[in-house]
């Protein structure tokens, strides 16, 4: 904690991730934060933020905006399932999925399962709009079908 003779104390987040450690505090304030975790820790001052964690961090410090997207885990996870090349749509949901009919052959569970969790972890970070798109299709992580898939590679897209 950073004490401020002005204001009283002044709380900051340092967010720790494995060794990385993103510092948010006023500007004038993360310098007395790292000067204090040096004394006690080894450690390298890469500069400001850019991409964490998947999520692409942009500054525009004349009009005090920060934005985060996910614009290249997105791509990233488009190229793994060869979706890249897919045209966007305009709406992620698929309606009326149905069950299984017994003679229909399943998905394999792992690629659906690998894109439902990918979806997912964009719905968590920056993309809620998909949430209740997702929800149904994750229902059935043990019962995939082709009309299934398609309705994921729909939310892709």
């Amino acid at each position: 904690m950073v004490h401020d003779e002005d204001r009283g104390i002044v709380v900051a987040a340092v967010v720790q991730y494995i060794d990385d450690l993103p510092i948010i505090a006023n500007e004038c304030f993360i310098g007395q934060i790292k000067d204090q975790m040096k004394e006690t820790f080894q450690m390298h001052d890469i500069g400001s933020v850019s991409f964490y964690l998947g999520i692409n961090i942009e500054y525009n410090l004349e009009n005090y905006m920060l934005d985060s997207h996910q614009h290249s885990y997105i791509l990233s996870i488009l190229a793994k399932f060869k979706m890249d090349q897919s045209r966007p749509v305009a709406t992620p949901m698929v309606t009326k999925l149905h069950k299984r009919k017994p003679d229909e052959e399943a998905w394999d569970p792992t690629i659906y399962q690998s894109m439902i969790g990918s979806l997912m972890y964009a719905m968590t970070a920056t993309r809620p709009d998909v949430a209740s798109a997702i929800v149904d299709p994750s229902r059935f992580n043990h019962d995939q079908t082709n009309q299934r898939m398609i309705a994921l590679k729909r939310m892709s897209r």
